[in-house]
């Protein structure tokens, strides 16, 4: 009986993925949990399991094409299904992709090895697509031997296995011996004279460009910064992590609350434009701007509404690990109503964020510094941090976002009023 192998959902702003590599080809065994392809959504490449043990029949759509959501894919059956299969597929399914993507024998170590934290290709591979599929990208071996994510590396970037094993004096090369190279590459570039350094995009960057490009074209935006007064904020979360269980809460988790706790009085800037309404939504899904390797993801913590102080911090960790080690899904980050983007941890005093769309706010939090108040006659030193919204015009006017900023601000001076 033949199975279907259909493209997953891509999120909640695209109902379309993009075929980004297959690694199995028309011929193939294949196991239930294999890894077939990979796709790229408007947020992040994923990779797409097998459920079901075969033979690859059919590939039925072409690296680089794009599919709906719930569009078949791929064929796999046992050989009585081979004519069946070739019929479906006009007798012009794909025969030419790369080698198959089977089960390698790794140990415990080798597994840390193999796993990239690179969200671009969140999978690990057997083999890296033929050659000729991408004649762009010079990854000739000669002598060299490379582990499959280091191959894939060298595929995404451009970069010729025989020149990295060069810079490296290694004849076994690793994904980190590859990064090494491609780190180096502009002062390569300047030791050999060249005027300019050309370096690839990868998939998430051209999705990064492009949902950017979509925000600043498509949305009237306004911004508007208040300064917050942290000494409560600060006291109260050294007060919360002096626990005997250990447990630590940052910064990012007591915001979360209090920005829902503001979403409670100012509906609005929890909202979605559409041609012909404004959608409210009755619970707060947080986005927060998380930095991996070569780009930025957005995973979300969904119903904060609903959440504690606890299970926020549980459901933030949970997302930052996941998004270290690659391994989101297109669910992880996708139905957020409000983002919020942290660079605090620099020395950023103040910035403009660029909105996710469909939502109409996004916050931006600036580092905190101390600042010289006078207060009774006396001049003190009080942490300050600067916030700033970033809002949507056609769904948020100047004074709306103006008092969501000013509750916003008198919770974090009180965060334990957002408990409440």
């Amino acid at each position: 009986m033949i199975k279907e192998i259909t493209m997953p959902a891509g999120g909640q702003t695209t109902d379309t993925s993009t075929v980004g590599a297959w690694l199995v080809k028309k011929g193939d065994k294949v196991k239930r949990g294999d890894e077939l392809l990979t796709v790229e959504t408007d947020k992040a490449t994923l990779s797409v399991e097998s459920f079901a043990k075969g033979t690859v029949l059919a590939i039925l759509v072409e690296e680089g094409d794009s599919a709906a959501a719930g569009e078949v894919l791929a064929l796999i059956g046992d050989e009585s299904d081979r004519q069946e299969a070739e019929a479906r597929a006009g007798g012009g399914s794909a025969s030419g992709h790369g080698a198959a993507a089977m089960p390698v024998s790794q140990t415990e170590e080798e597994e840390d090895e193999y796993q990239p934290i690179d969200p671009s290709g969140p999978v690990r591979y057997a083999s890296a697509p033929k050659q000729e599929q991408a004649p762009s990208v010079h990854t000739d071996t000669g002598e060299v031997k490379a582990m499959p994510n280091a191959k894939l590396l060298a595929r995404e970037h451009g970069i010729s296995l025989s020149d990295a094993a060069a810079f490296t004096g290694k004849h076994i090369l690793k994904r980190s011996d590859v990064q090494i190279y491609i780190e180096n590459a502009p002062r390569r570039a300047v030791a050999e004279g060249a005027a300019v350094t050309e370096v690839p995009l990868t998939s998430m960057r051209r999705t990064i460009a492009r949902r950017m490009l979509e925000s600043s074209q498509n949305i009237p935006v306004f911004r508007a910064t208040v300064e917050v007064n942290m000494e409560r904020c600060i006291a109260f979360r050294a007060k919360v992590n002096d626990n005997k269980a250990g447990f630590k809460i940052s910064y990012n988790d007591i915001l979360f609350k209090c920005m829902e706790a503001a979403v409670r009085k100012y509906p609005y800037v929890n909202a979605s434009y559409t041609d012909n309404a404004i959608l409210l939504h009755k619970d707060v899904n947080i986005g927060l701007a998380v930095s991996v390797d070569d780009g930025l993801i957005v995973p979300v913590v969904r119903a904060v509404n609903e959440k504690n102080i606890t299970e926020i911090c549980e459901a933030n960790k949970a997302n930052i690990s996941r998004a270290r080690e690659g391994k989101l899904t297109a669910d992880d980050m996708s139905g957020g109503t409000i983002t919020l983007s942290n660079l605090g941890m620099y020395p950023v005093t103040q910035f403009d964020a660029i909105i996710n769309p469909p939502e109409v706010c996004i916050l931006a939090v600036g580092a905190v510094q101390e600042k010289p108040v006078l207060e009774d006659g006396q001049w003190s030193a009080v942490p300050v941090m600067n916030l700033t919204g970033s809002f949507d015009h056609r769904v948020v006017d100047g004074a709306y976002g103006a008092q969501f900023l000013a509750e916003l601000k008198s919770l974090i001076e009180d965060p334990a009023m957002a408990l409440l």
